[in-house]
């Protein structure tokens, strides 16, 4: 019965080592383009178990950045709001898009942003979408890269730009990409990712947008994906995560002894 004990408490102990606070914004857009003023709201809330500080949100449309209120804190489960009337020039009717990134920091005031990607109409109702594609999700520590397939689905040869919307904790390295698609065919593009300021264990959401003009139109495609950054942690030249399977095969080994072997020689 000790060594029960002292097995529960070693594994309770355990247990709550590895849980960790975290943040989790979970956000809403909402836009209305009228007579070329295009109004954006931004609605979060923080679904973590812990505060967010310093809560601000960044519109990045049609070649401007520009920045909304901010708040010194975001407890859990409130609520940030704020609204922008942003005027723009937008040479085609079409579909446009909208990224929008909120900047974060923890309680130590450690820096973190998220991303999401929308997309608004301009002069024009829905349009079929003749460009769509995939992109791949990558695990890395320091230098990584996504893969974008992209598909055309029309008759005719596109012209697509494309580039990868990230948070700032990630670089791209040529993050403008011109990309010819014969009709009824795809192409391929990768986008290489450098670690700036991501910790271990974290996983953020990247969005590629590829533009294009068919008809007279303007028309967007968004492509999410997910890339996780994990550190190689060697621990007498072993891999971290050897050592924690090693360590769940001991337990295991540990409860068979202890409770299996008596049972059977009963």
């Amino acid at each position: 019965m000790k060594k029960l004990f002292v097995f529960i408490a070693v594994a309770v102990f355990i247990a709550a080592a590895a849980m960790a606070s975290f943040i989790r914004l979970q956000t809403s857009v909402t836009t209305n383009l009228n007579q070329g003023v295009l109004k954006t709201s931004v609605s979060v809330v923080n679904k973590g178990d812990e505060p967010a500080h310093n809560v601000q949100a960044e519109l990045r449309v049609a070649g401007q950045k520009i920045l909304l209120d901010k708040v010194s804190q975001l407890g859990v489960n409130a609520k940030y709001s704020a609204a922008k009337k942003v005027k723009l020039n937008l040479d085609q009717p079409g579909q446009y898009p909208l990224v929008v990134v909120m900047h974060y920091t923890d309680g130590n005031q450690y820096p973190f942003s998220a991303v999401t990607c929308h997309t608004f109409n301009h002069q024009t109702g829905a349009l079929p979408t003749d460009v769509f594609g995939k992109m791949s999700s990558s695990t890395f520590w320091q230098t990584g890269e996504v893969k974008l397939t992209l598909k055309n689905l029309s008759e005719q040869e596109l012209q697509v730009s494309a580039k990868l919307h990230t948070p700032r904790e990630l670089t791209v390295i040529d993050n403008d990409k011109k990309i010819f698609i014969a009709p009824k065919s795809s192409a391929k593009v990768k986008f290489k990712l450098e670690n700036f300021s991501a910790l271990s264990g974290s996983s953020y959401q990247l969005f590629a947008v590829a533009e294009y003009a068919k008809d007279g139109f303007h028309q967007t495609s968004v492509i999410p994906a997910t890339v996780r950054l994990e550190e190689v942690r060697l621990f007498l030249g072993i891999n971290y995560s050897y050592l924690v399977g090693l360590l769940g095969a001991l337990v295991i080994l540990f409860l068979l002894i202890q409770f299996g072997l008596p049972l059977i020689k009963k």
